[in-house]
């Protein structure tokens, strides 16, 4: 528990609230919004996951969305962009279907230490 003299940040996780029917999406937080400069927290109901996620195909979000959708079973997603011999920068995300049938992703930016390139020798 944080106490109040700790200074708070912004929440880095991208939370999106997908519709499980027509893989659209129903809301996000701010840190997901601030990847789509053309939308706002009201403009945002309706896009396509593949236009209002930014590197889902990468992720292979759309497929781990389905496969949620279809059978509850939560989904968990890894995609390395940055490779160095001293670590990797990787999206990582999960998918969990919820009671109503919506879908929430999860994604966030990890630094991965020494889970890149092999040292040349």
């Amino acid at each position: 528990m944080q106490s109040r003299e700790e200074p708070t940040g912004p929440v880095k996780t991208k939370a999106i609230l997908i519709d499980a029917a027509s893989m659209t999406v129903l809301w996000m937080n701010e840190a997901a919004l601030q990847d789509l400069s053309e939308y706002d927290a009201a403009s945002v109901a309706g896009v396509p996951v593949a236009e209002g996620v930014p590197l889902s195909d990468i992720l292979g979000a759309p497929e781990a969305l389905r496969a949620v959708a279809e059978t509850g079973v939560p989904q968990h997603l890894r995609a390395n962009l940055v490779s160095t011999s001293r670590g990797s920068m990787v999206i990582v995300a999960s998918v969990y279907r919820l009671p109503d049938g919506n879908l929430l992703l999860l994604i966030e930016n990890a630094w991965q230490v020494g889970r890149g390139k092999p040292e040349r020798r």
